[in-house]
């Protein structure tokens, strides 16, 4: 059966009518697709794409900001046949994923970053955008303030702290088609007030996004621990065994074990769902033959 679960990012945050409307429409974009016989892949770009461009979530253009004030996008996809591509601190890209989804189809390549990634984007004819919101400004502003407060260099715990006050957010979806192909994709702005050319676990495959055979997810959270601990590939490896549920159970201790706070969604060549999360929040969505569900946790 096909079906295709997203969120809207795991973090410190209430989700609203704003998140939902988002989820929503992702949900939909990317079911449209399934039903019309599309291939997985194709599903996930456009759920991905659709919060990309909504401001509310932190990816594309609700991205948040570097230290600097500039916006640098991670995103990644990937195949349940191992194909895969990513971009990393990408500028420019309107849609991080469409970038990543051009790396694994049109080069050798599996990740490209910073100038090079947005000098692929413009080569392949990719809409680039302002991806600088008022939202995020302000939220940096307030993060410059109170880093201001602070001693000299040492204020990257405080970033990480102040990371969570604001709440980490990332987009991410995972789908299995009629075929029972899979693949899932992650995009996201970062962590804000980062330092410029940091790449999240949005842009690792097995870390923020993995698929193979057996299942897909994509992660959302504190990106250094995700990338450490490759909850991506951890999870998708122990689906083959388990089910995706017990799996992301099983990921969701990892969280908890080492005290950093992720989410993490999947869907298994079953058509099975699954999510979980060691955050306040965590928005998402998903969608099969026996209808919408959208949940604000």
């Amino acid at each position: 059966m096909p079906s295709i679960i997203v969120h809207g990012g795991a973090g410190a945050y209430e989700p609203g009518r704003d998140h939902e409307r988002g989820l929503v429409a992702a949900i939909e974009a990317g079911w449209a697709l399934l039903e019309d016989g599309a291939v997985a892949v194709d599903a996930v770009e456009a759920a991905i794409v659709v919060m990309e461009d909504d401001p509310i979530f932190n990816a594309g253009l609700g991205s948040s900001l570097n230290l600097k004030g500039e916006v640098e996008c991670d995103a990644s996809i990937m195949l349940s046949d191992h194909s895969c591509g990513a971009v990393g601190a990408i500028r420019a890209a309107k849609n991080p994923i469409r970038a990543a989804r051009l790396v694994m189809e049109r080069t050798d390549h599996v990740l490209l970053v910073g100038e090079g990634a947005d000098a692929f984007a413009e080569a392949m004819g990719l809409p680039s955008a302002d991806l600088v919101s008022d939202r995020r400004a302000e939220l940096h502003r307030k993060n410059l303030e109170k880093i201001a407060a602070g001693e000299s260099l040492k204020f990257m715990p405080g970033i990480r702290g102040l990371a969570d006050e604001m709440g980490i957010g990332t987009v991410g979806a995972a789908a299995v088609d009629a075929d029972g192909a899979l693949a899932a994709g992650t995009s996201t702005g970062g962590m804000m007030s980062k330092l410029p050319g940091r790449i999240g676990d949005g842009a690792i495959i097995g870390a923020g996004t993995y698929a193979d055979a057996h299942a897909a997810v994509s992660a959302t959270g504190h990106g250094e621990p995700i990338i450490r601990h490759l909850v991506g590939r951890t999870a998708v490896q122990g689906a083959g065994d388990m089910g995706i549920r017990e799996a992301v159970e099983n990921a969701m201790e990892i969280g908890r074990g080492h005290d950093f706070g992720f989410g993490i969604v999947g869907v298994e060549a079953t058509g099975a769902t699954a999510r979980g999360f060691t955050t306040q929040a965590m928005s998402w969505a998903l969608r099969d033959d026996s209808g919408r569900r959208t949940f604000l946790d």
